[in-house]
Parts: structure tokens; sequence; C-alpha cells
């Protein structure tokens, strides 16, 4: 499906992706898809054509993502899990270890999709060694191993977004947002 030119939609936006993925599965189904292209539209109808539409309806994501996960972030870490784990192109497992790693371009994506270097500076490479420094830490993986040099255990992905949902949260509530902000909007 492709958006009209002048109504763009950054696929790679973190509460856009969690509002397309309605059933939390970490897959993107064709009947999901379209519920969010109606959503979308109903949105775009209401807001007219404005230049600031994309930010607006970014905003809406983020705000529907906040009322779900604001009283039980458990939903968003098993979802985050998820969205990189149900790939099989993003996993890879080792006879001689028995956890389930991620490969280097689902962190690659997962840096993309939660704009560490927009927000936080620093490099992909940067960020892959410090999950890797964290499995390392967490004893579950050792650095001289050469097999595991451009993967992270799944279990420091599910610690990584527990962090980042806590510090999301934090954020919120720093802002002044309450739970169930969108409860009378579709």
């Amino acid at each position: 499906m492709q958006p009209p030119r002048e109504s763009t939609i950054d696929v790679c936006h973190l509460g856009t992706l969690f509002v397309i993925d309605k059933r939390r599965t970490g897959r993107f189904y064709f009947h999901d898809i379209l519920e969010f292209a109606k959503t979308y539209a109903s949105q775009a109808l209401l807001n007219g054509r404005k230049d600031d539409f994309q930010s607006k309806f970014q905003a809406y994501c983020t705000l529907k993502m906040w009322n779900e996960i604001s009283n039980d972030d458990r939903i968003f870490v098993e979802w985050f899990t998820k969205l990189f784990t149900e790939n099989p192109n993003y996993t890879q497992k080792f006879d001689a270890h028995n956890e389930l790693y991620l490969t280097s371009d689902a962190i690659k994506k997962m840096y993309q999709i939660l704009s560490i270097k927009n927000y936080y500076g620093g490099d992909f490479r940067g960020f892959l060694d410090l999950m890797q420094r964290s499995a390392e830490e967490e004893n579950l993986m050792k650095l001289d191993e050469d097999e595991l040099d451009d993967v992270v255990p799944a279990q420091i992905l599910k610690k990584f977004s527990k962090h980042f949902i806590d510090g999301f949260k934090k954020l919120m509530a720093e802002l002044g947002f309450q739970t169930d902000l969108l409860s009378n909007v579709q």
C-alpha cells in the first residue's frame, strides 16, 4: 500500500508500528494494515490537509501506545521482543549455546526504530557493542567467542525494552500525561 505523497507514513516510527500490530504478535497482517489505513484516513479527514499531519499522526499513535502500556509495561516488553524474534532473518541459534540470539540486522533495525542516533547520539557499531557488553556483564555471552561477534542474546533485548519503556513512562509522567488520554477517540 502506498500513502498519498502529501501524507507520508513513517513505518519505522515506534508508535505507528505498535498501532499497526493490533494483535501484538510482532507480525503485520493484511487485515491489521487495512484497519490502520482506515484509522489513518479518518484522522486525515479530521485534520484536513495540514503540513504537520505526519507528526500529529505519529503523536496520535504514540498516545494510543501510551494508553495501552501505561498500566502494564509487560505488554510493550513482550511486543517489542516479538517484533524482532518473530522474523527468522533476525534470529540465530548456535549449537554450542541454548540462547536465542538477535542478528546485527535486528539490532540495526531497533537502532533505526528507536532513532538512537538522533536522540542519544552514537553510531550503530557503538550501540551494538553496548548491547554485547551488557550481555557479557550478565554472563550471557563471552566477547572472545568469534561466532558471537555480530549477535546479541534475546534476553538483552527484553531487558533493554523494559528499561526503555520505564524511561518512556517516566518521561510521560514528567510531562503530565495521564492514562486513557485517547479513551474518547476511535
